[in-house]
C-alpha cells in the first residue's frame, strides 16, 4: 500500500481507504474525517489498484458538496483526475439526455413548476393557488415520486384536497409537463428506471462506464435513487456508501434511514467500517451527544470517542422568558468574542427559521454582526406580520384598500373584492350598503366593533385581541392544516409578534422596532463574507463546524416539535439535535425558557437524556 495515501489515518480509516472490490459501508460519525477517507480511497483505487479514473463515479446530494469533493480530490492529486463527481440529478440527466434528445431547457424551473400546478388547479376549479398551497402540493407530489409510487399513494389530509381531487390534479400537472416536453427533478430517476428496464443494453453500457461507485451522505438517499443506483452497480456491486444513520434528518424530503440500516441485508457480503473517532469536538461535547443519540432504538451501535484533546464545556441555561433568553445569548456571544473567539466562529442554531428575524433584531440592537445562512425575512414581513400590521394600521385610520384586502376575510366575512371598493374603505358605509339578512352584515358589524376596540389598545393587548378575540389565530391554524403546513410554525410567529409588541409602550414605538429590524435584516445580507455570527436552522448546519454553538428554545414543542408524535418522528428530532450539538468544537450552550407569553413551558425531554 502507498503509505502517503494513508499518512495520518487511524486503523479504521485505513481499512476503509484500502478496500477494493465488493460492497462497502463506511459509518462515519461527526468529525470522523469522512472527506479524508473518500479522497484517499479514490486515490488508492487509481494509484494502487490500477482502476481508470473514468470508471469511478462519486455522488453527493448537492452541487456544492460535489464540487467541493472534486476540488479536494484534485488538490490531493495535483491535477484534474477524470473521476466523475455529481449529484443524483446531474448523473441521471446525463444518462437521459443522450437517449431522449434532452437539453438543459428540458428541466423545469421552480417558477415553471409552480405555474403548471396553478394551471392544473385552476383548470379543475377545486384548489386555491396561494403560495403555501402550491408548495404543499409540490412537496406531496415529490414525496410520492421519490418513493416510486403514483397518485394513488396520496393520503387525505396531506393537503386540502381529497384523494379523488388530488389524483385529477396530479394527472393534469403531468399532462402539462408532457405537452411542454419538461422534466422535473423527481421525474429523472423514474425515467432512468424505466429506460434501464426497457433497454437492458443501455443499462449494460452504463455498468461498463462506471465500475466503481461511491455515494456520500448515504443516509439521505430515497428509495428510487437507491433502486436505480443498485441497477448500475450490479452485478459486480463495487458500491461504497459513506454516511451516518444518526445524521439522517431529511425525511420530509423523502430520505429513508431504513435504507442504510438495511444495507447489510441488501448486500450480505458488504464490509462495514465504523469511523468512531471524532476529531472535531471536545470530550464533553462528544459524550453528551452520545448519550442523547444512544436513546434512539433504530440505529447502528457505535462508540464515538473524542479524537483530540481540547478544553471544552457543555452548559445548560434556564431563562425566564424569550426576552431573557435573547439577552443571555447576546451576553454569551460578547463574552466569547472578548475571550478571543471571532464572530464567524460562533453559530446560533434554531429548530425553525421562524425565529431568525427575532434574533436578528436582538443582535442588531446589541451591535453584534450576524449573517443568516438560510433565506429569511423579518417576522414582520411574513404573511402573519403583514396581516396584523394591516389590521392595526386600519384601526388607527389608515383605511386603504391594500390594508383592507389583507385581512377582510381572515376569518371569512363573505366580503368580495368588488364590495371592498376602490381606495379608502369606510366600514360604516359598507355596512349601510349591505343586506342585513346576509352573512356579511353581522360579521361586518362585529369588525367595526373590533376596529374601534383595537384603536387605543397597548400593542401587546392588541395583538392578543387580534389572535383570540377576532379569531385570526384559529383561521391561520386551519389554513396551515389544510395546506399540510405545521400549525405550530404559525403560532410560533404569532408568539414572536406578540412578545415583540410587549416590549414596546406604544404602537409608534412598535413601528420603529419594525423599521429597525427590517433595516438590520437588509444589512445582514452584506455580511456573508465578513466576521459575523452565523444564524441558521439545525438542518442547514449539517456538515459545518464552529468553536462555539448556541442552541436556544430547548423546550417541549420546539425540539422535539409539537407536531412529532410517533416514535420514528421523535427519533428524527433527536437526530436533528444530535447534528446541531456535534457542530460544536469547544463550547456548547443549551438554553431553555421557563415561560412563553406568561405561560409556563417545559424543558425539552432531550435535556434529561443529555
Amino acid at each position: 500500500m502507498n503509505q502517503i495515501i494513508c499518512e495520518g489515518a487511524d486503523p479504521q480509516q485505513q481499512k476503509a481507504v484500502c478496500h477494493k472490490d465488493g460492497p462497502l459501508m463506511v459509518l462515519a460519525g461527526p468529525g470522523a474525517g469522512k472527506t479524508f477517507v473518500i479522497t484517499r480511497r479514490l486515490k488508492y483505487l487509481i494509484d494502487n489498484c490500477g482502476i481508470p479514473p473514468e470508471e469511478i463515479l462519486v455522488i453527493s446530494f448537492t452541487k456544492a458538496a460535489a464540487e467541493e469533493m472534486e476540488c479536494r480530490f484534485n488538490a490531493l492529486c495535483g491535477e484534474l483526475s477524470g473521476v466523475t463527481f455529481g449529484t443524483f440529478h446531474a448523473v441521471y440527466f446525463h444518462i437521459l439526455k443522450k437517449f431522449y434528445n434532452l437539453d438543459r431547457s428540458s428541466i423545469i424551473s421552480e417558477g415553471e413548476k409552480r405555474k403548471y400546478i396553478r394551471q392544473a388547479a385552476n383548470g379543475l376549479k377545486f384548489a386555491e393557488t396561494d403560495e403555501e398551497t402550491v408548495s404543499a402540493l409540490l412537496d406531496v407530489i415529490s414525496g410520492i415520486k421519490n418513493a416510486g409510487l403514483d397518485e394513488k399513494a396520496y393520503k387525505a389530509g396531506q393537503t386540502q384536497l381529497d384523494a379523488e381531487s388530488f389524483g385529477l390534479l396530479y394527472r393534469s400537472y403531468h399532462k402539462l409537463l408532457k405537452e411542454n416536453r419538461k422534466l422535473d427533478f423527481d421525474d429523472m430517476v423514474l425515467r432512468c428506471r424505466e429506460l434501464f428496464i426497457e433497454r437492458p443494453d443501455i443499462l449494460d453500457m452504463w455498468r461498463e462506464q462506471y465500475k466503481y461507485i461511491l455515494i456520500d451522505e448515504f443516509q439521505d438517499i430515497n428509495p428510487m435513487q437507491y433502486t436505480v443506483i443498485r441497477m448500475i452497480a450490479a452485478p459486480s456491486d463495487n458500491i461504497c456508501v459513506v454516511g451516518d444513520d444518526d445524521q439522517s434528518i431529511y425525511a420530509f424530503r423523502g430520505s429513508d434511514p431504513e435504507i442504510m440500516l438495511n444495507f447489510k441485508k441488501d448486500y450480505p457480503a458488504a464490509m462495514v467500517v465504523k469511523l468512531e473517532n471524532n476529531y472535531r469536538s471536545g470530550r464533553e461535547i462528544v459524550e453528551c451527544a452520545g448519550r442523547l443519540i444512544g436513546c434512539n432504538r433504530k440505529r447502528f451501535k457505535k462508540k464515538i470517542r473524542a479524537g483530540r484533546t481540547v478544553a471544552c464545556a457543555v452548559v445548560k441555561l434556564s431563562c425566564a422568558d424569550r426576552n431573557a433568553e435573547a439577552e443571555k445569548i447576546c451576553g454569551l456571544i460578547k463574552a466569547a468574542v472578548n475571550a478571543g473567539i471571532s464572530h464567524k466562529e460562533i453559530a446560533l442554531l434554531f429548530r425553525t427559521n421562524a425565529v431568525a428575524g427575532y434574533f436578528a433584531g436582538r443582535m442588531t440592537a446589541a451591535g453584534i454582526p450576524f449573517y443568516i445562512r438560510d433565506r429569511a425575512e423579518s417576522m414582520f414581513d411574513g404573511n402573519e406580520g403583514r396581516d396584523i400590521r394591516a389590521m392595526l394600521d386600519f384601526s388607527k385610520g389608515k383605511c386603504s384598500r391594500e390594508n383592507f384586502l389583507r385581512f377582510m376575510n381572515k376569518p371569512l366575512r363573505y366580503i368580495s373584492r368588488a364590495e371592498a371598493g376602490n381606495e379608502n374603505i369606510d366600514l360604516k358605509e359598507l355596512l349601510n350598503n349591505s343586506d342585513p339578512k346576509k352573512y356579511m352584515y353581522g360579521r361586518l358589524k362585529r369588525l367595526i366593533y373590533d376596529m374601534e376596540k383595537l384603536k387605543n389598545m397597548h400593542p401587546f393587548a392588541a395583538v392578543n385581541y387580534i389572535r383570540k378575540g377576532m379569531g385570526y389565530e384559529q383561521y391561520v391554524v386551519n389554513e396551515a392544516e389544510k395546506n399540510g403546513r405545521d400549525p405550530s410554525s404559525v403560532t410560533e410567529v404569532l408568539d414572536l409578534l406578540q412578545e415583540a409588541a410587549g416590549e414596546c409602550d406604544s404602537y409608534e414605538e412598535w413601528l420603529e422596532r419594525i423599521r429597525k429590524e427590517q433595516d438590520g435584516m437588509a444589512e445582514m445580507k452584506k455580511k456573508a463574507d465578513e466576521d459575523a455570527v452565523q444564524l441558521m436552522t439545525m438542518h442547514s448546519s449539517k456538515g459545518l463546524e464552529y468553536r462555539v454553538v448556541v442552541i436556544p428554545e430547548m423546550n417541549e414543542g420546539q425540539i422535539p416539535s409539537s407536531r412529532c408524535v410517533k416514535s420514528s418522528e421523535i427519533e428524527e428530532e433527536r437526530r436533528l439535535l444530535y447534528v446541531a450539538m456535534t457542530r460544536a468544537k469547544e463550547r456548547l450552550f443549551l438554553l431553555y425558557r421557563e415561560k412563553n407569553l406568561q405561560k409556563k413551558v417545559l424543558p425539552s425531554r432531550f435535556l434529561s437524556e443529555i
